[in-house]
């Protein structure tokens, strides 16, 4: 089949170097100029990409506003916002390079014909929507508890909890702003978001999630105005200490100590912007949810719920915050006395000092039904099944490439990847379909009258997430072993890439095949909660040669200019603000989640397997 001509590109780049990483907080630190801190609090609101919701990638514009990607430039670490502390501002850096790895296959001696573009698609993951001022976090035990560091870890606090919404926002514009492939000009096929959309299953969450993904009126916050441990109410200093307040301290009380230490900066009305609702344009392309584990309740399938998770229950919807323990409570007896009665329960919650607060019905917990009529449409799955629990489905990501989204969490909510044997059966048969040549459990060849379609297999766990050993129910959820699930993909020569995410780390990983020429690509892409807050646009290139090339670039929500300190905030500055709080964590190893060279922008070559 002929291409379109705005789907011919120019032959592949040539093997190149990143030269230093973006966002690396090892930069020489500097002091901050006075031109950019008249940047940071004079700054003008960007402009935003005209919603086009609805559109699919064929009747769009043909010429709409291009954003730039990280091959033009990149985000990073830059001035010291105070020469005593070590809080860095951000600051714009060159383009990251795009290093070809040729672990599964080697171009041909030659210049070949002009590439064609088969799909091009973005993968956003780990967005963790979170509403930050949901009391059912029972925050409030942090001060019981031992941090080694001298804060919270990031499972638990993160300064910019309150801003996830504003990243998935600005993350979704960035896409519709880029608008096609860097490398090939292809329109964009899809959005594809694999798991982890919220943070603690809460229904506020779901909701403002499918908000900014379909467009519409979007908070996280069903209380209206913020009302939680980052502003100046009510809490012992134990608690306020290890809690960044964005907002001037009152009457000249103590900062805490991510003020104190850390030189987290002064901004003021954070809160009041961060809860007011956001107007979001919505993707300009279809979008494919998954499930991660952080949406997996693990209480829906008849195991038994905890006094602790009943307790979190009684708290999450109702009007008290609750600030310390009952005055001579342990910790041990707290969570004793939650083991009780219903009645002892709600003795307890009325006995802890509290802040008296809006209580919200929609951080109730959801189940798996509710996630996929929020989020999953029947029209877009090429194959479903019908349980409406059932958060699997194949889908086409183009009329060459079939996308095959997995539910790999763990029924009982755990961390680990799971796969059971009823969703590996459907699995093979949805690669059988799309697969003429195959090969069987023994290895022979099968061949099959069917067409043929590239395969890119989408889950929220990757393949390191597995257990060496295959579990039963009994231990949690029945799911085969890892190598059985890397022996069901690589049976499949078409089956060319997998994208997933749960690590909150970008990796690119090399699986070889079953012949000595294929092999499947795997890329997992760190979370947009996270530093470094990235996502991938990802093309399906077919070099006409006998290869393919997959070309992965990653894409930043904001560069350093959306930075802004003052009260002017805008979703934009505060989307860019979230990531230089992120960027700036105490203890970050920031190599261990950018990765190198390889693991980011890079092209991948393979054998075509047809």
């Amino acid at each position: 089949m002929t291409p379109p001509e705005e789907h011919r590109i120019a032959p592949s780049l040539a093997p190149t170097l990143l030269k230093d990483h973006a966002l690396s907080p090892n930069n020489p630190p500097r002091p901050i100029a006075r031109r950019r801190l008249l940047q940071l609090s004079l700054a003008a609101a960007v402009a935003t990409l005209t919603p086009l919701s609805g559109c699919s990638a064929e009747d769009r514009p043909s010429t709409p506003p291009r954003r730039a990607s990280t091959r033009e430039r990149s985000v990073r670490l830059g001035a010291r916002l105070s020469e005593d502390l070590p809080y860095r501002v951000l600051e714009n850096g060159d383009g990251m390079k795009t290093l070809l790895r040729d672990d599964l296959a080697s171009r041909p001696d030659g210049a070949g014909p002009e590439p064609v573009a088969r799909a091009a698609f973005g993968h956003i993951t780990d967005p963790h929507i979170l509403d930050a001022a949901n009391p059912g976090r029972l925050s409030f035990l942090w001060q019981y508890l031992d941090f080694p560091d001298g804060y919270p870890t990031s499972g638990r606090f993160r300064p910019h909890d309150v801003l996830t919404l504003h990243v998935l926002d600005a993350t979704v514009r960035a896409f519709n702003a880029l608008g096609q492939g860097p490398e090939s000009g292809r329109p964009l096929d899809g959005l594809v978001i694999t798991g982890d959309i919220t943070n603690s299953f809460a229904i506020s969450e779901l909701d403002a999630a499918v908000a900014v993904l379909d467009g519409g009126s979007a908070t996280s916050n069903p209380g209206g105005s913020y009302e939680g441990i980052q502003d100046h109410g009510r809490a012992p200093r134990a608690l306020a200490a290890d809690v960044w307040h964005p907002d001037p301290e009152p009457d000249n009380s103590e900062p805490d100590n991510w003020k104190k230490q850390y030189g987290y900066p002064t901004v003021p009305g954070l809160l009041s912007a961060a809860s007011r609702a956001i107007e979001a344009p919505g993707a300009a392309f279809p979008h494919y949810p998954g499930f991660g584990n952080h949406d997996e309740t693990g209480r829906f399938g008849g195991s038994r719920i905890s006094g602790g998770e009943r307790l979190t229950d009684l708290v999450r919807t109702g009007s008290r915050l609750p600030v310390e323990l009952p005055e001579g409570m342990t910790e041990d007896e707290f969570w004793k006395e939650a083991d009780g009665t219903d009645e002892d329960r709600e003795r307890l919650v009325a006995a802890m000092p509290s802040r008296s607060i809006a209580a919200s019905s929609t951080r109730k917990v959801f189940d798996k039904p509710r996630f996929r009529a929020a989020l999953l449409s029947s029209g877009d799955a090429v194959d479903q099944p019908p349980a409406m629990d059932a958060l699997y489905y194949a889908f086409d990501l183009s009329a060459e490439v079939r996308g095959i989204m997995l539910n790999t969490t763990s029924p009982d909510g755990g961390g680990r990847a799971v796969l059971d044997r009823k969703q590996a059966s459907w699995l093979t048969e949805q690669l059988q379909g799309v697969s003429s040549t195959y090969h069987d459990d023994e290895g022979n060849t099968v061949t099959a009258d069917v067409e043929d379609k590239l395969v890119v297999l989408f889950s929220h766990h990757p393949l390191r997430a597995f257990e060496d050993d295959a579990s039963s129910h009994e231990d949690g959820g029945e799911s085969i072993a890892r190598d059985d699930v890397l022996g069901i993909l690589t049976r499949f020569p078409n089956l060319v890439l997998w994208m997933n995410g749960h690590e909150h780390r970008h990796k690119v990983e090399a699986h070889r095949g079953r012949s000595a020429s294929g092999g499947i690509w795997e890329i997992t892409t760190a979370s947009l909660i996270d530093f470094p807050q990235q996502s991938r646009v990802v093309e399906l290139l077919d070099n006409q040669d006998g290869t393919l090339s997959i070309v992965a670039t990653l894409v930043d929500h904001s560069s350093a200019d959306d930075v802004r300190h003052d009260a002017g905030q805008t979703p934009q500055s505060l989307a860019a603000l979230s990531l230089e709080l992120a960027a700036n964590r105490p203890g970050l190893d920031a190599g261990s989640v950018t990765g190198g060279a390889e693991d980011q922008n890079v092209e991948l070559l393979l054998t075509a397997p047809f």
